[in-house]
């Protein structure tokens, strides 16, 4: 029998690049906040659709690897348009804790936020990136709002 196989590699996935960072929490002295940055071009619909998957696995490994108390999605420096299956990279951590919610907080750019608000929210809504809750311009208010919800 000739097995043939082929290596594969996440970067494979995406050209996106990310930074993962770590910080002590100012309210809890033995918790840490994770920023997982997000850095370039998520592609156009399903063209994005292996960015997504990329960003996911990072994620999961990310949370794996440094188990942090709660995780900041930054999307500052990625440029997203559209593509449903972005969604899927808010939920990192969902399963980490069985009975509370993992804090995650998510920052957006000039180059996402209009895109991330139509997609949480909907075409036609009329509320604003603030309005949800959990999204923010900034890593100070994310950061705050980790630091609340730990």
């Amino acid at each position: 029998m000739n097995i043939i196989t082929k290596q594969n590699k996440f970067e494979e996935l995406s050209d996106i690049k990310y930074e993962v960072h770590i910080g002590n929490s100012y309210i809890v002295d033995y918790q840490t906040i994770m920023i997982l940055k997000f850095i370039g071009v998520y592609g156009l619909g399903s063209s994005g659709n292996s960015d997504a998957t990329f960003m996911c696995a990072i994620g999961k490994a990310a949370l794996e690897a440094w188990d942090p108390s709660g995780l900041i999605i930054d999307l500052s420096d990625l440029s997203y348009q559209w593509g449903d299956l972005l969604e899927r990279v808010f939920d990192i951590g969902n399963d980490k804790y069985i009975d509370a919610p993992f804090p995650l907080a998510l920052i957006v750019g000039n180059s996402s936020e209009e895109a991330v608000r139509t997609l949480l929210l909907g075409i036609d809504s009329k509320k604003t990136i603030k309005e949800i809750g959990w999204v923010f311009k900034d890593l100070k208010d994310a950061w705050t709002y980790i630091e609340n919800k730990m």
